[in-house]
């Protein structure tokens, strides 16, 4: 069976030195092989079908068959990576903590331990670790 852990190292390795950054490779049942990559600007159709071509090079279908599919993370995606935080800095994002305990409030900065928050104008640090799940909230004004 194919490993994670090999995917994101040739993923890894085709991308270092570029602005794409990995978001989450995930190897289900069967060889479905799925791979979220984006971009501070977000990432093109080109670009994944370059790493799609790339790994289909690298990986040998004669001696496992696999599904692959690279794609952006999607709009209403939770976060996986700092990246996604730096991304989405001076928007809206929804907060559920690991207690239950939810807030929104506007992306003012990230670190790799913390991120603050404007919230209904106070700001707030939250812990990286006390995230359970944090997404962009998407608004068509």
């Amino acid at each position: 069976m194919i490993n994670e852990e090999r995917i994101r190292e040739l993923v890894e390795q085709h991308i270092r030195g570029t602005d794409i950054f990995l978001v989450d490779v995930a190897v289900k049942a069967g060889n479905a092989i799925r791979i979220h990559v984006d971009t501070p600007e977000g990432i093109s159709i080109d670009a994944c079908v370059q790493i799609s071509r790339f790994l289909n090079e690298e990986l040998d279908r004669d001696v496992e068959d696999y599904a692959l599919e690279v794609s952006s993370p999607g709009l209403g995606s939770p976060f996986r990576v700092k990246q996604q935080y730096e991304k989405n800095l001076g928007r809206s994002i929804d907060v559920l903590f690991t207690d239950g305990t939810r807030i929104t409030g506007k992306l003012e900065a990230v670190s790799d331990d913390e991120l603050v928050l404007q919230v209904k104008g106070d700001t707030q640090t939250i812990i990286m670790e006390e995230i359970k799940t944090a997404k962009a909230i998407i608004s068509f004004n």
